[in-house]
Parts: C-alpha cells; structure tokens; sequence
C-alpha cells in the first residue's frame, strides 16, 4: 500500500471522531495517528515529530534527530559523563517506530557477554529552540515507561531533556551552558524527577551541583502521560528574577524555579535564555540510578536487571510551542 497524506483539520479529532476545543497543529504523513494540539495561550509550533506518521519499522527522520553513537561525543567525558555502561546505537533492536505509532527505544541486555546497548537521539541544529524576550514557550511529549517491577529495572535510566546548544562540539562545558531535564525516572520507580543543572562549576554553585535544582512527583507507569515544561519570560518588567520554568504532568503542575531562586544572573541566563537542543534516551547504569538505589546493592545494573521492551521508553509525540 502506498503512502497517503493526512492533514488534522482545526477542531476535528481524528482519534474516535471527538469534536475538541482545542485546535489540532497541520501534519503530513502515513497515517491518521495521533493529534497534537496547541495548548491553551500558545498560538503556534515551533517543532512537531508526531511518530504515528511514520511508517512501522522506520527510524526517526534526520531532517530532525542525529543519532548519539558509542559510549560519548567525539573528544567528550567518557560514558556520557555519567558513568552509563550502555553502548548506543542506531539499531533497530534499539530505535524503532513500532505498529502502535510510537518511537520505542529499548536498552538490551547481550545475553552472551552482558553487554548493554541502547539509543539516544537529539535534535539537529537547525531545529534548535530559544524563548524570546516577553514570550513563553512549552516543550512537551507524550512518553510511557516499562511496565517491569523495579527489580528488573535498576540501572534502567530514560529521559527527555535539554541541553544548549553550546555545548555542541564543545563538552567539557557543563554545567555553565544549562540543562533542563523535562523527565527523568530511574530504576522503575514510580516517579518523574524534574531538574534544572546551571553554574559555572561542580560540585555546589547556584544549582547545587550535581545534584541541580530538583523535584520528584509520583507517576503512574501504567499509561501515557504527557510531559511539559514551560520557559516563560512573559513577566513584567522582562527581569531574568521574575522569569520561570515549568514543568507539568498531564497539564498539572509539578514544579516551578524562578530566577529569585538560582540568584545568578549568568546561571539562570544559560536555563532560560540560549538555544537548545532536546534529547530522548534511555541510558543504562550512572551516577542517578546508583544514588537512587539501595546503596547495599552496589552499583547498576545489576545481574536482575532484564532490559528489553518492558524497560523501554515509548513516545507519541515531541512538539514545541510558542506564545
């Protein structure tokens, strides 16, 4: 069967045929998929990858994701500088776009040697985001996590995050450039931490290195949930104090860290105010989950660790949006 093109007309849900207030953003594709639908107060998309538009079997498109290969960058800290076991890869035993529309990146255990592989991905540079003076932006996806018992996943480590775009081709920079983690869960608990890292070194600084400036919400892994964070300089005046990140589950409010809060004007600068790039992956092993964990088991993963599709992380939807 061919392709065949869809565009989501305003205010029609294609999904079971519900009429919704909300306006739908034009898409082009391989299938009726899912909606995604500009939120309240925001009036246009800056980034839209709805994965139920690719075709089964595919990759992500490298009009908008490079893949991160190897255990670093070219020159960068080894093991992404976190102390990840894992080896990413561009296979689609790691990396696929299944029958159910979704991107699923699963880690995988070598049953032979042990060793883990995996995939990360980030978005190319020209399809890096910034938020303007006076506006708000939102960066969201909707992700599901496995559903194995936390036994079986220590070590297992996904997130969808942020960094900026000046640590391309630089990566000895952090935390000075910024990074905003949207969501980060470890070792199958059932919880989502929202984090923010910045300062011009580690340990300590403004974000309380290597910690960072950090929050965790309880989450239910058994379904979808759609997972924001606002940049918003939409506060009178335009001083960098007043101006806020804001991170959501399913539109609730999870978190938020104003300028007031980091009290550096250099730090909070590099969060909120320079391009950057978002990344999905699911690492394996590192210093969060080693931290997270009972510190009786050493560190992860550990021989119970499974891996595979109930430790993958699945993904609708990443769309920015913009005020």
């Amino acid at each position: 069967m061919g392709p065949f093109c869809v565009v989501l007309t305003a205010g029609l849900a294609l999904l079971g045929g519900v009429q919704a207030a909300a306006t739908p953003v034009q898409e082009w594709g391989y299938g009726l998929g899912y909606n995604v639908y500009l939120p309240k107060g925001f009036k246009k998309a800056l980034f839209v990858d709805n994965f139920s538009l690719y075709w089964p079997g595919s990759l992500p498109s490298t009009s908008k994701w490079a893949f991160d290969l190897g255990t670093s960058y070219p020159g960068g800290p080894g093991n992404w500088g976190t102390g990840e076991v894992q080896t990413y890869t561009s296979s689609t035993n790691n990396i696929v776009i299944t029958t159910s529309g979704t991107l699923q990146i699963t880690p995988v255990k070598n049953p032979v040697t042990g060793a883990w592989t995996s995939s990360r991905i980030e978005t190319v540079a020209a399809r890096d985001i910034v938020c303007p003076p006076g506006q708000a932006i939102r960066i969201e996806a909707w992700i599901k996590l496995g559903e194995l018992p936390a036994s079986k996943q220590l070590g297992i480590w996904p997130a969808f995050w942020m960094l900026s775009s000046a640590y391309r081709g630089n990566y000895w920079n952090w935390p000075m450039i910024g990074e905003i983690d949207i969501l980060e869960n470890v070792n199958g608990a059932s919880a989502a931490w929202q984090t923010i890292h910045c300062g011009p070194n580690a340990p300590g600084g403004p974000c309380n290195e290597y910690a960072g400036v950090t929050n965790q919400a309880a989450l239910d892994r058994s379904r979808f949930h759609k997972f924001s964070v606002d940049i918003d300089r939409t506060n009178p005046g335009g001083s960098w104090r007043g101006e806020k990140v804001v991170w959501r589950i399913d539109g609730n409010v999870v978190f938020s860290v104003d300028g007031n809060r980091v009290n550096n004007e250099t730090a909070w600068t590099a969060v909120t105010r320079t391009p950057k790039f978002m990344l999905l992956n699911v690492a394996v092993g590192g210093s969060f989950p080693d931290n997270v964990a009972n510190p009786s088991l050493g560190r992860t993963p550990t021989n119970a660790t499974v891996g595979g599709k109930g430790s993958a992380m699945e993904v609708r939807y990443v769309a920015v949006f913009s005020t």
